[in-house]
């Protein structure tokens, strides 16, 4: 079976995290025996028009900066254009059986146009959750709408976002498919120093607050007022609102029982929540939730809001949710994984994770469903 994967989001030289989940499910494909390969048509790191063909990561993967005109109303059907005939050269030459999108705007347009003239299946997966937000513009819908529908089958991440999709009245095939996770990359630990608990939190600092740091400094700040123990709150992750946050932690009177790491590495961060003794989702809204899965294979229970994606993911087995945009909730929550964390198990936590999500389970899952369309 020959897959070519068509993605909106994918690793470049200036960002190298932007779509990292769009390839590990590319390369779980193919170290599970389907013939994979990638087609990026908005990698800006490259010339202008120009398709470029790499060996990268085990994949042959197509790079192409179909940006080629200034004029916004303009640039995107130029973009459209110039990307359906690079498709065109791709197939010629790949022959790929079904063409996998990843992020339905844009790269979901691209193979509805390019299968008007061609009997090639396409499927969609979507992890973005402000899809919405593209759907209310008609600009934007003319084309979405048939694209989605056109589709012979889309895999949002979790059920959550299968609700919104399923919220626009289309006439959808919807089956939730999660993210791969490299499970692999991560190991569990020896029992931490139990003199003091260290909380882990991984996310995004931006202006849209999602990951709800706010509710987490405040509720952290209750928790220490009220308990005995040392704890210390990890923050990993950076963004133009990580000095308020800074402030805020001092403000509340907790910058020295806190500690913003800035970005790490993926490199860094198998270290990272081994040395936590469990990991902490505030969001008020997500998706699916990669970090939870990443701290499930170091075998850390994990605390989380019940915000879409993880509602999916979290069982008793491994952790449990609380309501999301609340700081009483988080605070009592995190009272009561400081008191139960240990005595969650790390080995079926850590099976969990691999029985679920990781690359070998997905991509069964994903060759299944790929049969049943063909």
């Amino acid at each position: 079976m020959r897959v070519l994967v068509l993605t909106s989001w994918y690793p470049n030289q200036n960002n190298f995290l932007s779509g990292v989940f769009v390839r590990e499910q590319a390369q779980a494909l193919k170290e599970t025996g389907v013939e994979a390969a990638v087609f990026y048509p908005f990698d800006e790191d490259i010339k202008e028009g120009e398709l470029q063909l790499n060996f990268e990561d085990g994949l042959t993967t197509y790079r192409s900066n179909t940006a080629t005109l200034r004029n916004r109303y303009l640039a995107r059907f130029a973009s459209y254009y110039l990307a359906v005939r690079q498709l065109k050269e791709i197939t010629k030459e790949f022959k790929p059986d079904l063409i996998h999108v990843h992020v339905g705007y844009p790269a979901s347009v691209i193979a509805y146009f390019y299968t008007r003239t061609s009997n090639i299946p396409y499927v969609i997966t979507e992890h973005m959750s402000y899809l919405k937000d593209y759907v209310d513009k008609w600009i934007h819908r003319i084309f979405l709408k048939p694209a989605f529908e056109n589709s012979a089958m889309v895999f949002p991440v979790s059920p959550f976002l299968g609700d919104q999709l399923r919220s626009f009245g289309w006439k959808l095939k919807i089956e939730p498919v999660p993210n791969v996770v490299d499970v692999n990359r991560f190991s569990k630990n020896q029992i931490n120093n139990r003199n003091i608990v260290n909380i882990l939190f991984v996310g995004h600092m931006d202006k849209s607050e999602v990951k709800g740091v706010p509710y987490l400094l405040k509720a952290y700040a209750e928790v220490l007022r009220d308990l005995d123990k040392t704890i210390h709150l990890h923050l990993v992750g950076d963004g133009p609102f990580r000095n308020k946050y800074e402030k805020l932690a001092e403000e509340l009177g907790i910058g020295s029982s806190c500690t913003f790491h800035g970005r790490l590495s993926p490199d860094e961060m198998p270290q990272m929540f081994k040395s936590c003794d469990f990991l902490v989702v505030s969001s008020v809204k997500e998706t699916f939730g990669v970090v939870l899965i990443e701290a499930m294979a170091s075998g850390k229970p994990v605390l989380a809001t019940a915000c879409g994606g993880p509602n999916w993911i979290v069982t008793k087995e491994v952790g449990f949710l609380v309501e999301p945009g609340s700081v009483s909730a988080l605070a009592n929550g995190l009272k009561l994984m400081l008191e139960s964390f240990d005595k969650y198990s790390p080995d079926i936590i850590r099976d969990y994770a691999i029985r679920n999500y990781s690359p070998e389970a997905i991509s069964k899952k994903l060759q299944s469903l790929y049969v049943k369309i063909l």
